[in-house]
């Protein structure tokens, strides 16, 4: 074959993994469907199973993959066999048909790849399989209902379909042409924007040259005045020529003006419309998350001999598409543990009056504030708090006195734990207290929480509020020590003020009343590190902004609030991974870069603060600090990082852009310490350090290495060039550079 084939085949085989994958995926979810659906419905899904393996066939055959081919024509004579009843969908064939889909995705997820000998083997396993229920059907015709499994009826609320399928590659997704025709159609209104813009720059380019003439020519009259020469223009004539001159260039400017405040009020509607429906593109339904779910629950009940079915609410409800794909992990763990800690065998739900068949619910719903609410729940045992208590003692979470306190909401909450599990032995399923760590973790990545409730006997619920997009939020600009931050609106509970006689002390620590709690309070500036004064007159009343994460809550004294306004989030990059208290970015107007605040983070680091002088800003004071800081870093969001960490501790800091920069900054001027990024322009960290040293007048000053050259090698090249400290970015954590700081100092 040569090349330009092989090219075509390969661009073709990529076409059919996408629509393989949708195939596959709607035949799973039809069969796991089918076990829960009456017997009216049975012969629509077989329908359907039959079509989609028949297209999966012709498609396999197309692009020349002779195993997929073949496995498809043995599931299409078994559903033929079905049609005429004379196969019947029993428990043992349904179980070599989701095999033979097993091996099938596996077959299309790499389209012409080569198969490994125990690939092969599952392979032939698979069809071999497959013949045999054919052959038995052929020597014994079928007796029994189209699937044996079923012997009660439909659950209420079920939906009769399975849930819908929208597949997309990693870097690709299906839209609408109704989004794209949206986007378009903005796209070309923006046109007549650029056309204003356009013309408003000819008018004012041309302005500009109208009093640069004008300039021009008044200069040369008050020269000719200078010189005395005649024919002069009298000085109250040339005053009034001035005045209406510069009356019609108002007027012009006012003309001006007005056109460009309409340009900027229809380039900001469009901006917006525009962006809205972006956004739009990137918004899939939630079918597109649960297409693959019920077969993990037909999966996981099938390992522990129990019954269960998955039924999913709001799956046409459409969230960012990000927020999705890391929804799909937790999901997956909560569905492990329903179904492993939940949902009881069929016998002993026969013998507590419940269903034979277990059930999985997952829900989904907005909610205010651009965020959605989705709820997972079972039917099952509910969380035995007993053995949940004993867990927490034994892994040293907790005393066995101080278990015993616990209330019950509070035991619950410990199943979130890292490390923690009921289960009595470590299997590939559970064991390993791991998975509802791993749920928490990842929800709180995203911006949102998870709680949980429980009933004995009645079953388990799980609640994760999550954004609906990751892109852009509403957050509250708030003034801390002289610097600007944000805090996501949708965790701020609510903004007031408080007098230092309304703050009283409780356990030693310093709280407020809000209705009937007790909430600890304190400075937000304490908790970031950073110093300098309140700015507030003693007694005066001051800002304060109440937070929640979780189940927890805390109030934090600020400078000043600002207000509230849609903010667009942009990532630390790779180089800052994990900064402890901060989730991100955004720039403001003016173009300065302003933090975003990390709420999970700032109310774990309140809870370490230490109990601190009653809040007034009498007992405020700046401590006096006489370090001066010089920090090289190319990339503009590192370097205003390392710049307010810094200023923040109380140093002043100058910032350059590289190496180089640096080295001739101290050549001129006094610094006590140096932190300079690696992989920079011109000169690079390690040859900065090297010139640092070879010089004899800088030959003591310490350098700090922040990098995201990880490597040993990197680490002891650092080291031989005379580096004092080595940070990785992806391990950084700004209380860590602030110790390395002072402890050089």
């Amino acid at each position: 074959m040569d090349k330009k084939k092989e090219e075509f085949l390969a661009k073709l085989r990529e076409t059919f993994r996408v629509e393989a994958a949708e195939h596959i995926e709607a035949m799973r979810g039809d069969l796991v469907a089918i076990v829960r659906a009456s017997e009216a419905e049975h012969a629509s899904i077989v329908e359907r199973v039959f079509r989609e393996a028949h297209s999966l066939k012709g498609a396999a055959r197309s692009v020349s993959l002779l195993g997929v081919e073949a496995l498809c024509l043995e599931l299409e004579s078994i559903f033929a066999g079905v049609k005429r009843k004379e196969l019947a969908l029993s428990t043992q064939t349904l179980d070599a048909i989701h095999s033979a889909l097993g091996i099938l995705a596996c077959l299309c997820a790499s389209p012409g790849a080569p198969s490994s000998p125990e690939g092969k083997d599952k392979e032939q396993n698979a069809l071999a399989a497959l013949k045999r229920i054919i052959r038995a059907g052929e020597e014994k015709p079928a007796q029994v209902p189209a699937v044996a499994a079923v012997s009660q009826p439909p659950v209420v609320g079920a939906p009769p379909t399975p849930v819908a399928v929208l597949s997309s590659g990693p870097d690709t997704v299906r839209i609408s042409t109704q989004k794209l025709g949206a986007i378009l159609l903005e796209a070309e209104e923006l046109v007549g924007a650029k056309i204003a813009g356009t013309e408003r720059a000819a008018s004012l380019r041309a302005l500009v040259a109208e009093v640069a003439n004008w300039n021009q020519q008044r200069l040369h009259q008050t020269a000719r005045q200078r010189r005395g020469q005649e024919g002069l223009i009298p000085a109250s004539e040339l005053i009034e020529s001035e005045l209406l001159y510069t009356r019609a260039l108002e007027s012009s400017l006012r003309k001006l003006a007005g056109s460009a405040h309409q340009d900027a009020r229809t380039l900001a509607a469009l901006i917006d419309r525009l962006l809205t429906d972006t956004r739009k593109v990137l918004l899939l339904p939630c079918s597109y998350l649960f297409g693959n779910l019920p077969v993990i629950v037909h999966d996981l009940a099938n390992e522990q001999s129990k019954e269960a079915d998955l039924l999913v609410h709001g799956e046409d409800i459409e969230i960012d598409r990000r927020v999705l794909d890391e929804l799909k992990d937790p999901l997956i763990h909560l569905l492990r543990n329903c179904i492993d800690h939940g949902i009881e065998k069929s016998d002993a739900r026969r013998e507590l009056g419940k269903p034979s068949r277990g059930s999985v619910t997952i829900t989904v719903k907005p909610v205010e504030c651009n965020r959605v609410e989705i709820t997972v729940a079972d039917d099952g045992c509910g969380i035995d708090a007993d053995k949940v208590k004993k867990a927490a003692v034994r892994l040293g979470l907790l005393a066995a006195d101080e278990a015993a306190r616990l209330i019950e909401t509070e035991v619950v909450g410990l199943i979130f734990h890292s490390g923690l599990s009921t289960s009595p032995i470590i299997t590939d399923l559970s064991g390993r207290g791991l998975g509802l760590a791993i749920v928490r973790e990842k929800v709180e990545k995203l911006g949102g929480t998870v709680t949980v409730t429980s009933t004995p006997g009645v079953g388990t619920t799980f609640v994760l509020l999550v954004p609906l997009s990751l892109s852009t939020f509403r957050g509250v600009f708030v003034d801390v020590a002289g610097q600007h931050f944000v805090i996501p609106t949708a965790s701020v509970e609510r903004v007031s003020r408080v007098k230092p006689d309304q703050i009283k002390t409780v356990e030693n620590r310093q709280t407020i009343a809000l209705g009937e709690r007790a909430v600890s309070i304190v400075r937000l500036k304490d908790v970031l590190e950073l110093s300098g004064p309140d700015g507030h007159a003693n007694g005066a009343a001051r800002p304060l902004v109440v937070v929640r994460a979780a189940d927890r809550q805390v109030a934090f004294l600020v400078d000043e609030v600002r207000g509230e306004q849609e903010v667009m989030v942009k990532s630390l990059g790779h180089q800052l991974v994990r900064v402890r208290n901060l989730s991100g970015a955004c720039i403001s107007g003016s173009g300065a870069v302003i933090p975003i605040l990390n709420v999970i983070d700032l109310v774990e680091s309140a809870s370490t603060v230490g109990t601190s002088a009653p809040i007034d800003a009498a007992h405020d004071t700046e401590p006096t600090r006489h370090a001066r800081l010089l920090v090289a870093e190319d990339s503009i969001t590192s370097r205003t990082l390392l710049k307010n960490i810094l200023e923040g501790a109380g140093y002043e800091v100058v910032a350059t852009v590289d190496g180089m920069d640096a080295l001739t900054r101290l050549k001129s001027e006094e610094f006590d310490l140096v932190v300079s990024d690696v992989d920079m322009p011109r000169l690079n960290g390690f040859e900065l350090t090297a010139a640092v040293r070879a010089n004899k007048k800088l030959a003591e000053l310490p350098v700090v290495l922040v990098t995201a050259l990880g490597s040993q090698k990197d680490r002891e090249y650092g080291m031989e060039v005379g580096a004092n400290a080595y940070i990785v970015k992806s391990d950084f954590d700004q209380s860590n550079l602030i110790e390395i700081v002072g402890r050089l100092l």
